[in-house]
């Protein structure tokens, strides 16, 4: 019978791709990682992964190991966080994950009242640009912009964002307002970098629009974007609670009303029954509903 500490080691290297990195993220030294993936390999009488100075890749039998020590992980999970949370009551850590924006414009300034009246509770808010894992706990609830994948992710929409193009004062009196019949040729544009993806409104919405206009400076999130713009860089596009809060800034009036992005909140199935957890999203999903008609307002 397979151990789960030998499982945990094998999806960290998988995870990680080097011996070196597996290693740190799991704290410990790597000889005793390589020594864990051998033992494990002449147990199961295969190889799992592939060798190469560059990293280990996993083999065709490590790739079938895979989904089966994801599954077991997951429900080893699941069973500690139903068994340390159940009694807990409202006490204890939530981690939630989102963006910077919704975190420090959105969320941030509106828990004093849970933590109130809940004050063994803490609330970890994680801004990441990337999308940390539910079923791995990375995470116990996140917000994104799209839908989650997940099959035991269980999920509501929260809110309707509108966003909209945006420029400082000090830009607008040196460069004048863009002319979006000509793409904004002339003109600087603060854009969405890479690790924002590609699932986002700039991709589908900006191109017809500002085609023409120079890239200037690129960041990965909308809280940098803003202080860009805020600074007289170029324009950008924020989301319009966002911009019109940001000093100095004004909106653009484009020939369409800016585009709209669904808010979804998710948690894993098994941390639903966890108090703690459960009353911190009854708490934004009650939040978010409040604040619905501002997040989506597109005047």
């Amino acid at each position: 019978m397979l151990d789960w500490d030998d499982l945990r080691y094998f999806l960290a290297v998988a995870r990680n791709g080097t011996l070196t990195e597996a290693a740190r993220a799991l704290a410990v030294a790597q000889p005793t990682v390589g020594r864990r993936i051998a033992g494990l390999e002449a147990r199961l009488g295969a190889r799992l992964f592939l060798r190469a100075t560059s990293g280990w890749t996993l083999s065709p039998v490590g790739r079938d190991v895979l989904e089966h020590a994801e599954e077991i992980e997951v429900r080893a999970l699941a069973a500690e966080t139903i068994a340390t949370g159940r009694d807990a009551g409202l006490e204890g850590e939530v981690r939630v994950t989102a963006s910077a924006w919704i975190i420090t414009s959105v969320m941030g300034p509106r828990l004093a009242p849970l933590l109130a009246l809940n004050p063994r509770l803490s609330v970890d808010l994680v801004a990441d640009a990337r999308h940390l894992n539910l079923a791995r706990r990375e995470a116990d609830l996140a917000i994104r912009p799209s839908r989650f994948q997940h099959r035991e992710t269980f999920q509501r929409e929260l809110a309707q964002v509108a966003f909209g193009l945006f420029a400082a004062d000090s830009y607008l009196a040196r460069h004048g307002v863009p002319d979006f019949a000509n793409g904004a040729r002339g003109h600087r544009l603060v854009g969405a970098g890479d690790r924002m993806g590609r699932n986002i409104v700039d991709v589908e919405w900006l191109p017809s629009l500002v085609g023409a206009a120079e890239v200037v400076a690129r960041t990965n999130d909308r809280l940098g974007m803003a202080a860009l713009v805020a600074a007289g860089v170029g324009f950008g596009c924020l989301p319009s609670f966002l911009g019109e809060a940001t000093p100095g800034v004004r909106r653009l009036s484009t020939p369409e009303p800016g585009p709209r992005r669904k808010l979804w909140l998710g948690v894993h199935r098994s941390a639903r029954t966890v108090r703690r957890v459960r009353a911190v999203g009854d708490f934004l999903v009650e939040l978010f509903t409040r604040m619905r008609p501002t997040l989506d307002s597109g005047s």
